[in-house]
């Protein structure tokens, strides 16, 4: 099954040599930072209020999000509209989660840095923050 993406929020006009920093799981939420590269002091900040699963792996052990020839652009943050962990899973793992319709995956993905999928009911808050933004 291909996975089909949707991206969410701005692009990034600093994405490329940016990298995933940060990753948080408290009792106010689940946070992301994406940071731009090089000496840009420009952040992104990704915060879902419950996540009920989340994953931190490196791009090159979630393949099965990157269609071949088709790069992702200059968004960090995407909802995956089929095809992502939920629907690999369903069967061996999330028998509950992948029951309940109001769950929803989301992808966190930086240029140089590790990438970050979620499930949630909630939509990601994002803010950039920083010098220049």
């Amino acid at each position: 099954m291909d996975t089909i993406l949707e991206p969410v929020g701005e692009p990034l006009a600093w994405y490329p040599g940016s990298s995933t920093v940060e990753v948080i799981n408290t009792l106010s939420g689940l946070r992301v930072v994406v940071a731009a590269g090089g000496v840009q002091d420009r952040f992104l900040e990704v915060h879902v209020p419950f996540a009920k699963a989340f994953q931190v792996l490196d791009d090159s052990d979630m393949l099965e999000y990157w269609s071949p020839g088709r790069p992702l652009g200059t968004h960090s943050v995407y909802r995956v509209v089929s095809g992502g962990w939920i629907d690999r899973a369903a069967g061996n793992y999330f028998h509950v989660t992948s029951a309940i319709p109001e769950l929803r995956e989301w992808l966190v993905v930086s240029d140089a840095g590790p990438c970050v999928t979620l499930i949630s009911v909630y939509e990601p808050a994002l803010r950039q923050y920083g010098d220049g933004v």
